[in-house]
């Protein structure tokens, strides 16, 4: 939550004042202007400025190493400014290396990912699932869910040790709550349920009263004193389109919802258009779509 408040104020400052590294230009305001100019004019990219969390201090690293006459990439030390200079040019090592977990603590990634570090999330990549339908998955072994807890940083490889986890430690009948307010969703609005617990839980805000707190234990505290975290708003209050978006990202308890619309009737059904703008053949579109393969 810190981490979080702390890059958002970077985002808003525009009180932001620094040096380029490469030239004597001096920069004010926002700290994307720096950034983008030693991307775009010394091809030193050190990733997207909102991705970027305490500029200040790694800049300040940056330039100490630089002033101590040391290659950002390679880490090796030379005799003087121009022989670093021609050295980091001609190495291409204008750039700062990726496996230096010195740097881990200033990209935003490192604190939203659940149990994984910013080499784990990068590696993965679903673009071949819908290209290899045809292999042979007889030695395919599922990994660990690593589902983590609505209300504090509880960390299961099960989501049903999860719910036991939200049912002992929290006095919360999570069974009970889930099939009668989750199972009883269709798959999108049980998405926009879980982030929307999430977001509020993030803020230190219960999502009954509203209330805001200073932590994440007094929030607790307070929503199972009142029961407030027994029973949800109502259905108007979270089921919006702006809760189609997760909290954290890889947030692997979306990831194990169910879609109930097979369970309800024909005449019950109702159709929701999550999907673009051409909807004129709505059933067609929902056969034919991709997400059925991965669902």
């Amino acid at each position: 939550r810190e981490i979080l408040e702390q890059q958002q104020q970077e985002r808003d400052d525009i009180s932001f004042h620094s040096m380029c590294m490469f030239c004597d230009q001096e920069f004010t305001g926002n700290r994307s202007v720096l950034l983008n100019h030693m991307a775009r004019e010394h091809a030193f990219n050190i990733g997207l400025p909102d991705n970027i969390v305490n500029c200040y201090e790694f800049l300040a690293v940056l330039q100490e190493k630089l002033d101590n006459l040391q290659c950002l990439y390679c880490e090796k030390i030379f005799r003087d400014k121009n022989t670093l200079k021609d050295h980091m040019r001609k190495k291409q090592h204008r750039r700062i290396n990726a496996k230096n977990k010195e740097y881990d603590k200033f990209y935003i990634i490192n604190y939203l990912e659940f149990g994984k570090s910013w080499e784990e999330v990068q590696s993965e990549d679903d673009r071949e699932l819908l290209d290899n339908l045809e292999e042979d998955w007889s030695d395919w072994e599922e990994h660990p869910v690593c589902a983590v807890c609505l209300f504090c940083e509880q960390q299961a490889d099960t989501t049903e040790k999860l719910y036991l986890h939200m049912q002992v430690r929290l006095v919360l009948n999570i069974s009970s709550f889930i099939t009668s307010e989750l199972e009883s969703l269709n798959f999108y609005q049980q998405v926009k349920l879980v982030n929307f617990i999430r977001r509020e839980i993030h803020h230190c805000r219960c999502y009954n009263c509203q209330e805001k707190f200073q932590s994440k234990g007094g929030l607790i505290s307070h929503m199972e004193e009142t029961k407030h975290i027994t029973f949800l708003p109502a259905r108007s209050t979270w089921d919006q389109p702006q809760y189609y978006f997760p909290t954290y990202e890889n947030d692997t308890l979306l990831c194990t919802l169910s879609d109930s619309e097979d369970l309800i009737t024909e005449d019950q059904s109702e159709d929701i258009p999550v999907v673009s703008e051409d909807i004129s053949n709505l059933k067609a579109l929902k056969q034919s779509s991709v997400l059925n393969q991965l669902l």
